[in-house]
């Protein structure tokens, strides 16, 4: 009994430590693969308390592999926004100004109802009040509401342009902005890349730039 015990403490405390180590991130919305760690680091931790005859250290040598795999995942998935969008794909509009998105709720596998019962746990209850409807990367569901007026609804969601001192091309390109521009308004700023952590151009095409330190 007393071995059991002992065994339970030490593995709650290197789980613990293997959490705390992973970032809060893995505590609040868990992307994709944070799920998949954590539950990992759950079922390789019960197994030498089940098994009395497995060595400790097995478990915990597997439980700081998991650890070091994981921090190294996050690490590259901020120096990379191409590792990032591999890894932990990219938000998709279900709802723009009044119209279902079929083509994304089809590659989501999810259907109206669904939809409309994410819409009602966040207090919505009519499709035109919404601007837009967004399922984000952990699952969770984001709402862009209009105030009531037609003048005042978002014509457009904000389009990132600059993710860590990264220029986002693809966003460039597909949303049909000119990279000229970007970099004019860099000049303007007296800005350098490296010196910022996002930046956007809003629905009036204004560029909407957010320094590191800020």
């Amino acid at each position: 009994m007393i071995v059991v015990i002992l065994r339970a403490i030490i593995l709650y405390v290197v789980v613990l430590c293997s959490l705390r180590i992973m970032g809060k991130g893995e505590l609040g919305e868990l992307q994709p693969f944070d799920l998949v760690v954590s539950l990992m680091i759950a079922e390789l931790a019960a197994m030498p308390m089940e098994d009395l005859n497995s060595p400790m250290s097995h478990g915990i040598t597997a439980i700081a592999t998991l650890v070091f795999l994981q921090c190294l995942m996050s690490f590259l998935s901020i120096k990379s926004n191409e590792f990032r969008r591999i890894i932990c794909g990219n938000p998709s509009i279900l709802i723009s100004h009044g119209k279902f998105n079929f083509k994304e709720m089809k590659k989501l596998r999810i259907n109206v109802n669904d939809v409309l019962g994410q819409l009602r746990l966040k207090g919505y209850y009519n499709i035109e009040d919404i601007d837009y409807l967004i399922m984000e990367t952990n699952g969770q569901v984001s709402v862009l509401a209009s105030t009531g007026s037609l003048e005042k609804k978002c014509k457009r969601m904000p389009i990132a342009v600059i993710l860590d001192g990264k220029i986002m091309y693809d966003n460039i390109d597909k949303y049909n902005l000119s990279r000229s521009k970007l970099e004019l308004e860099l000049k303007k700023q007296n800005l350098h890349l490296n010196n910022i952590i996002y930046g956007a151009v809003d629905e009036n095409n204004k560029y909407i730039l957010y320094r590191k330190n800020n």
